[in-house]
């Protein structure tokens, strides 16, 4: 791993009975712009290729052990990194707990040089690019800008689509005001936010992203060992950002510009996403396949049953591609 010597030993958080997988190593890079970013890679020596796993927003590369394990069981190399304003990389506003970009373009340009200054050295081909969420959006933008980069792509409750209340083009153009008028850095207005801790701290009856209370009370451990992961709601930027990429991954035929054969985990029971519209959406990709699960958005951190059939249809389509 010559492009990632020199650099900064990062830690992992762990808590009881749930550690880092063994054979991985986790450093800091440092992106052209000057932020520093977590990075962790497990098995480099795989000859089976390498799961580059893309988290959605609030996510860390902690919260994913068990499905690292579980790649790292079928051989795989393993990578992860901590998107920019989330996790232990740097911060980008003075509120550590507000989720902020300026722009998704940051995270387009982050997700590159990782790719090209990290990944391309330390990890095996071929490439399966998995994201979930919004790291599910930027892996099918760098698919689509990018065609060859990624062998094959899974893409797992994608933000290719948002649930929201009003039209879209009128929330959009209400934020995109809010944010002339230097509002940018400020927390969405529907964001729970505790003034006293920064963030807040969701009951599991209150989430919408999992049925399984045990995985759900393991991310919020990890947390409560390390308050440097914790991450509350969308900056207005952020807001802003997502709804102009959303806009331009609903535009007629862009799935046409993936390439590489693709499958979709729809979450029939998704309430942060459009699982319909998300579809209709991928059916654009010329190769394409799609497994509709009845799950809540975070399929792989479900109940059992859910992930036993989110695996499965996982395992399927690599043994058919690879």
């Amino acid at each position: 791993m010559s492009q990632t010597v020199s650099l900064q030993e990062a830690p992992l958080t762990e808590i009881e009975d749930f550690c880092a997988p063994d054979g991985g190593k986790a450093f800091f890079f440092n992106t052209s712009d000057k932020i520093r970013i977590r990075v962790a890679i497990w098995s480099v020596n795989s000859s089976k290729g390498t799961i580059v796993l893309q988290s959605g927003r609030t996510e860390f590369i902690e919260k994913y052990y068990e499905v690292v394990n579980e790649f790292l069981e079928r051989r795989f190399c393993v990578a992860m990194f901590d998107w920019r304003g989330q996790g232990l990389s740097d911060r980008l506003i003075s509120n550590p707990f507000i989720g902020h970009v300026s722009s998704f373009s940051s995270y387009d340009q982050e997700f590159k040089e990782i790719l090209e200054s990290v990944y391309s050295d330390a990890c095996p081909k071929p490439w399966i690019g998995m994201g979930h969420s919004m790291g599910g959006c930027l892996l099918a933008s760098m698919a689509a800008n990018c065609p060859n980069l990624f062998n094959l792509v899974i893409l797992c409750s994608p933000m290719l689509s948002l649930k929201i209340s009003k039209p879209m083009e009128i929330v959009g153009l209400i934020i995109g005001e809010m944010s002339r008028f230097g509002f940018r850095n400020k927390a969405f207005p529907q964001a729970q936010w505790k003034e006293r801790r920064g963030w807040h701290e969701i009951k599991f009856s209150e989430n919408l992203v999992t049925t399984d209370e045990s995985r759900f009370t393991r991310s919020s451990n990890l947390i409560r060992s390390n308050n440097g992961l914790a991450l509350g709601g969308p900056s207005l930027a952020w807001m802003h950002e997502s709804i102009k990429r959303i806009r331009q991954v609903n535009r007629p035929g862009w799935g046409q510009r993936i390439t590489s054969p693709t499958l979709l985990l729809n979450a029939s029971k998704d309430q942060l996403v459009d699982p319909k519209k998300n579809k209709l959406i991928c059916k654009s990709i010329p190769n394409i396949s799609i497994m509709d699960i009845e799950g809540e958005h975070e399929l792989l951190m479900e109940k059992d049953q859910i992930r036993k059939e989110t695996w499965k249809a996982i395992d399927k389509f690599l043994k058919t591609n690879l």
